[in-house]
């Protein structure tokens, strides 16, 4: 009898497996045609393998024991029931909590805004994709254009050595020649533009600008207190 409980909590543990790799890598259990029944099963599966390790797991235990050991399990399933339900709720904390610890990482809020924190050197920093590649860039509303540094430009998918460096741009430490270029595709969050004006620095400048043909194509960007929040 115990071998036969033995083969059915492992069915069913193989159960919960594939509810739980279907939700953590977003494959649709319910299918395009809309129907749930497959999710119920699979999810079904997953109570009845978390029930069957609390029955096991008790079996010779004393009865408040077991008694004590299934209400564990049932509370232990009903956090997962609410981790499930109010999963996207979740990601979104998650997301602001990253924010508040790594200034870098955009917050999207419900209106669809993305939200930056000032950083412990008072300057606002986004985590961007261009052309595929991670880009770090510096907020900065007076510089008139984006601006990539010589490796940050290489992580963009763009060779520094192959343009030329004939445009004039100002910097802190005086006049400097870069190359102009277009970016294919530069997105924090969800604001997405495409033929973004820029420039490629020359090496030994490390820092990338997010300047102003970003910002002017937005709708508007605020600073309030410690946060910069970008509309689109």
């Amino acid at each position: 009898m115990r071998a036969f409980g033995y083969f059915v909590f492992a069915l069913l543990m193989l159960l919960a497996l594939a509810a739980l790799s279907a939700w953590a890598f977003g494959w649709d259990i319910a299918g395009a045609s809309g129907d749930t029944r497959g999710a119920q099963f699979a999810w079904g599966g997953a109570v009845a393998a978390l029930m069957a390790a609390g029955i096991l797991a008790s079996s010779k235990q004393k009865a408040s024991t077991t008694i004590f050991s299934l209400l564990a399990w049932a509370g232990a399933f009903l956090i997962l029931i609410l981790a499930y339900s109010y999963r996207d709720d979740a990601k979104a904390l998650w997301a602001r909590v990253r924010g508040e610890f790594f200034g870098g990482e955009a917050v999207v809020t419900s209106a669809g805004n993305v939200e930056l924190r000032r950083n412990a050197d008072a300057h606002f920093y986004a985590e961007a994709d261009v052309n595929g590649g991670k880009v770090d860039f510096v907020v900065d509303t007076g510089a008139t254009s984006v601006a990539l540094s010589w490796s940050d430009a290489r992580a963009a998918g763009i060779d520094p050595s192959m343009l030329a460096f004939s445009y004039t741009v100002m910097t802190a430490g005086g006049p400097v020649k870069a190359a102009q270029i277009r970016i294919g595709r530069l997105a924090i969050g969800p604001i997405e533009r495409r033929d973004v004006a820029a420039a490629v620095m020359p090496e030994g400048m490390d820092i990338s600008l997010l300047g102003l043909s970003f910002l002017d194509t937005l709708a508007s960007y605020e600073i309030s207190g410690d946060r910069l929040t970008l509309r689109d």
